[in-house]
């Protein structure tokens, strides 16, 4: 079912990047960190602690949306944003604000008052090995380079409340949208999950349609089917909303009435009927 509705529609794969456009810079300085080289068995970002990372704190002077832009690395070690208060009992990814990492699922920018205090960080994707120890002693480092960039808009916050109508072949979505972070909404990606991708693939409503209702089809009736949904600005696509599931099913043409004559109209019927009668019969 959903591999044939992408076969349908992946013309315009989207991966759950975000690509920006539009978005005036306020604020932008560079950044070089130095995560420890030893992404087997070093890095924190899913579990507890920090080791295996650098990290530089920022606070910014503007208000704005915050990333991390001309980033060196196109994949580990990531880049996140997270609160200064940072606890080290838990992990990385759970404590983001923000990240390059777009498996972890997390927003690619944030919004930040001036003045507000963040950590950048730098790091590995990975586990502990045999203690933190350990991970340090690996020694080698990488030198990491990027701008820390504030951004006048974002990318819209996700839709909530998705309530989905089965329909054949598909379904209606009604959903609350989120904020537009400063950029009107202009489309909404649908995603669905691809067996053979082993992740989320999204694709743009085509036409688009920036307003709830929105109609997703091309799924298979009588198999029950989840997906989610992201809104798009002229910046790009923001995060998925909670997954909503249905099943496509037939809907049944209403029967056609049996047209009912009203009363007042049967008897004129049988009054005329026993004139006519009467008269052929005098005759």
């Amino acid at each position: 079912m959903q591999s044939q509705w992408s076969k349908r529609w992946l013309l315009l794969p989207l991966l759950g990047f975000s690509f920006h456009a539009d978005a005036a810079e306020v604020y932008s300085a560079n950044l070089t960190l130095d995560p420890a080289y030893a992404p087997g068995s070093c890095a924190l970002v899913s579990q507890n602690g920090y080791a295996g990372t650098d990290r530089q704190l920022f606070i910014p002077s503007v208000a704005g949306y915050y990333s991390v832009k001309d980033y060196s690395e196109a994949f580990s070690p990531y880049w996140f944003i997270t609160v200064e208060s940072f606890d080290p009992n838990q992990t990385l990814v759970a404590q983001s604000l923000a990240s390059s990492a777009n498996v972890f699922e997390l927003p690619g920018q944030v919004y930040l008052e001036a003045g507000t205090r963040v950590y950048i960080w730098s790091g590995y994707w990975g586990g502990y090995g045999n203690s933190v120890a350990n991970c340090e002693a690996a020694g080698s480092t990488k030198t990491v380079t990027g701008r820390i960039v504030g951004e006048d808009s974002g990318v819209p916050a996700p839709p909530t409340d998705l309530v989905a109508t089965a329909i054949s072949g598909g379904a209606s979505i009604a959903f609350t949208a989120g904020s537009d972070n400063g950029s009107a909404i202009t489309n909404y990606q649908v995603g669905f999950y691809d067996e053979e991708e082993e992740d989320w693939v999204y694709v743009a409503l085509s036409p688009a349609d920036a307003t709830s209702p929105v109609v997703v089809s091309g799924f298979t009736n009588g198999v029950e089917t989840s997906v989610r949904l992201k809104a798009v600005n002229a910046n790009g696509a923001g995060t998925d909303s909670p997954t909503v599931a249905f099943t496509p099913a037939e809907v049944a043409e209403p029967a056609t009435p049996v047209p009912v004559l009203p009363g007042y109209y049967i008897w004129l019927f049988v009054a005329l009927t026993g004139w006519f009668g009467t008269r052929r019969l005098s005759k």
